[in-house]
């Protein structure tokens, strides 16, 4: 029996498609303009519409999946569906979720004897997304859940992300960066580079002095680390005027990978601001190695 698939909305895959591929997920939340909402687009619009909000002076802010919200969730999956079920979260580096997602698996197993398999992405957005779409490949072949989730474990070992926000004046009004870095570094168009370690928290790798030059370092990084055999790449994109030439870039460098740009959904974008771009690949090597 293939198990069930569930996610957060964090791998901001449409919701459309989640559900086309048979795959359940619990929505997380971001407020804007006051108003609390889920996490939920399935059209490019709303995720231009939600970064042009930005753009105006908006300043979201995001809240976490709930342990009532995996009680809730899981309660349902239990009910719809027989056998074991393997769930993908955002990283523990930068929420509590995955705690929370795991507390009640082990409560439902405890009480039912039914299997929740979580499986910790370490990242997010299309980090996340590429860990759901390996999930997938392993449900449709027929790989059992407790199988799958050991393979799912090392197969987040070795992917990487590397990401840019170019925002620092939008880091700065969220607390994330310092008034002082955000006027230095905006008046000397520093950029960050970031990427996702072996806990899965956020680490600042690198500075550049301008975007281009920043895109230029994450080719780099890609054309260095990522496996020497064909697999997926997502290039993320916070509604980002870099992304395209990004993509032509890691193409280039890499024409027998399967190469896509995806978006950086609101919860995500709410943190980066607009503008914010990054790449998501396999490695030969894991995190913890480079």
């Amino acid at each position: 029996m293939k198990f069930t698939l569930s996610t957060d909305t964090v791998c901001d895959i449409y919701r459309s498609e989640l559900t086309e591929r048979g795959i359940e997920y619990v929505s997380t939340y971001f407020t804007i303009e006051g108003v609390e909402r889920k996490d939920e687009f399935t059209r490019d619009e709303q995720f231009k519409e939600f970064y042009d909000k930005i753009r105006g002076g908006e300043m979201p802010t995001t809240s976490q999946v709930t342990q009532n919200d995996y009680e809730e969730f899981f309660g349902r999956l239990i009910e719809k569906y027989e056998g074991d079920i393997v769930h993908i979260t955002i990283s523990s580096g930068i929420t509590t979720s995955p705690l929370f997602a795991r507390q009640v698996a082990a409560r439902i197993l405890e009480e039912t004897g039914r299997h929740i398999y979580i499986v910790d992405s370490l990242g997010a957005t299309v980090s996340t997304r590429l860990v759901v779409d390996e999930a997938q490949r392993l449900r449709d072949e027929g790989v059992p859940a407790g199988e799958a989730a050991v393979i799912l474990e090392d197969f987040v070992a070795h992917n990487h992300t590397w990401f840019m926000p170019t925002d620092l004046m939008h880091l700065k009004r969220g607390g994330r960066v310092s008034g002082p870095s955000a006027y230095i570094g905006t008046a000397l168009n520093i950029k960050p580079i970031l990427r996702f370690d072996a806990s899965g928290a956020l680490v600042v790798m690198q500075k550049k002095i301008g975007a281009s030059k920043g895109v230029a370092e994450m080719i780099n990084i890609f054309s260095r680390d990522a496996s020497k055999a064909p697999h997926k790449v997502y290039i993320a994109s916070a509604d980002s005027d870099l992304a395209e030439g990004m993509l032509k870039k890691a193409q280039a460098a890499r024409p027998d990978c399967d190469i896509k740009i995806g978006w950086i959904g609101p919860v995500i974008g709410s943190h980066t601001g607009v503008n914010a771009v990054g790449i998501s690949f396999i490695s030969d090597k894991t995190r913890s190695e480079i």
